[in-house]
């Protein structure tokens, strides 16, 4: 039975059985060895791994230059720009207020004179 050795890139684990790799938490960048390799290799590229491995994860989407690409759909806003938009509501909210104290304070100012 082939027992596999696990290593997390600051220590090694094992030996394994596969039905015990099922428990391990096994990604596709985990250097996995056993018996028959000549060195380290990633789980991913270890195709008897792959049903214990997670879904792999799409890289990040990078828009280019390229002007034929079709026109961006209606997606929400990038959370950076909801957040500016929020912060500039915050600030007009603040400055609403203190204008609206210095107006109380100015007719409270006349009655008094």
């Amino acid at each position: 039975m082939k027992k596999y050795y696990l290593y997390n890139g600051a220590r090694q684990f094992g030996p394994f059985t596969f039905a015990e790799l099922k428990h391990q938490r096994l990604h596709r960048d985990t250097h996995v060895w056993y018996e028959g390799l000549n060195e380290w290799v990633k789980a991913g590229t270890v195709r008897e791994l792959q049903e214990l491995l997670p879904p792999a994860t799409p890289p990040p989407f990078m828009i280019s230059n390229n002007s034929s690409q079709a026109p961006a759909t209606s997606f929400d806003a990038p959370v950076s720009s909801r957040l500016k938009a929020r912060f500039v509501n915050k600030v007009i909210f603040i400055v609403s207020i203190l204008l609206l104290f210095l107006l109380v304070l100015v007719i409270v100012a006349v009655r008094m004179n």
